[in-house]
């Protein structure tokens, strides 16, 4: 769905050691790509004040300070169907009338609003918390760019959703959702059960006018994965490449696209490739405070380095240099899509970025 809204030293084709193959055949470990918890740390946490109960209690005091119209825009029962009714692209009707649902922040008091930007700050690390806020801010930089009449642009169009009573052993669910931007955590009591569909994206990827040219609000997702595709040897280059874009990101499913199992495995990167891609792989789970990256690099460390491919498609001679790249194992699915103009035209200058979970989203198993 289209959203309306480096100089390289390659390593040679031999440059992976044999002995360093065997060694990290099986599972990961720190040695390999860093993954071992230990190594990031944030092995361990105090119990006293989870991710969960900072949620549990953000939700309530959001939903207490809100009146009765307030309430019904923006909760629904946990087995509501909107729960899992994502969308990261502009939403509204003929009349330029927003139709996503739940409460947006134009209609909240300061006071409200603060409370629920204190909710966005229980499920974003600290990095995770600025990259909304910069992908929130960039609808202002599109209200100047676009011509009028078409999708309103305005930082009030980002919306809060409760989904059942916060802190019930039943489940509960809250989501901050608006163009870009579409964050979904599940829950039972105060144990986070799930932390996506994680969606980040960014128009234009880089300000290229105006007193903020130059601003790039999601930078990581790009850098890392131009800097593992330059270091790529072309035997290597050969296996990761993709020849056509991949597929956007599927918003509106509980599932993501269904895996390829094409590219290059992580086995069959050096030791410096394999440290970049554990860097890329951490600019995504690293959105989420650190006792939910853990357990999502804990997810990670699970599988065999053969199960995690990284494909990519990257077209140098086309304006803007147009990029797509998946990460793939068994359990999640990165998506990058960098394909689209931005506002004022420039190609390949829109970013798409998805965390996901294979088995489905909301909080459903893993495995």
């Amino acid at each position: 769905m289209r959203c309306s809204c480096p100089a390289s030293g390659h390593a040679s084709s031999n440059s992976v050691r044999p002995g360093y193959k065997i060694a990290i055949a099986g599972v990961m470990t720190a040695a390999c790509l860093g993954f071992a918890l230990a190594a990031t740390g944030i092995s361990s946490f105090a119990q006293q004040d989870t991710a969960g109960m900072r949620m549990t209690r953000a939700a309530k005091d959001w939903i207490d300070s809100l009146d009765a119209d307030q309430k019904k825009a923006a909760t629904f029962a946990f087995t509501d169907k909107e729960r899992s009714n994502w969308n990261f692209v502009p939403l509204q009707d003929k009349e330029r009338k927003p139709t996503r649902k739940g409460l947006r922040l134009e209609l909240m008091t300061d006071s409200q609003k603060d409370k629920a930007m204190s909710l966005l700050r229980t499920g974003t690390s600290d990095r995770g918390y600025q990259a909304a806020l910069a992908t929130i801010s960039l609808e202002s930089v599109l209200a100047r760019m676009e011509k009028p009449g078409g999708n309103v642009r305005t930082p009030g169009w980002y919306f809060v959703s409760i989904f059942g009573e916060p802190g019930s052993e039943a489940g509960w669910g809250w989501r901050f959702e608006g163009h870009h931007l579409a964050l979904n955590f599940s829950l039972r009591g105060t144990d986070v059960t799930g932390t996506t569909p994680a969606f980040f994206g960014a128009n234009p990827a880089e300000v290229r006018s105006g007193a903020e040219k130059g601003r790039v609000a999601i930078e990581g997702c790009s850098a890392l994965a131009l800097k593992l595709i330059a270091a790529l040897s072309p035997e290597q280059t050969s296996k990761a490449s993709a020849a056509k874009p991949s597929v956007e990101v599927d918003q509106g499913q509980t599932k993501p696209p269904a895996l390829t199992g094409a590219g290059i495995t992580a086995d069959s990167l050096t030791m410096e490739q394999g440290e970049t891609l554990t860097k890329l792989l951490r600019d995504y789970t690293g959105r989420l405070p650190a006792e939910l990256e853990a357990r999502e690099l804990a997810l990670i460390q699970g599988y065999p380095r053969s199960d995690i491919r990284f494909e990519f498609f990257r077209d140098p001679a086309a304006k803007g240099k147009p990029m797509t790249y998946r990460i793939e194992a068994p359990g999640f699915l990165i998506q990058y899509l960098n394909v689209q103009a931005d506002g004022e035209g420039n190609p390949a200058n829109h970013i798409h970025s998805a965390y996901r979970r294979v088995a489905g989203d909301f909080g459903q198993p893993a495995r």
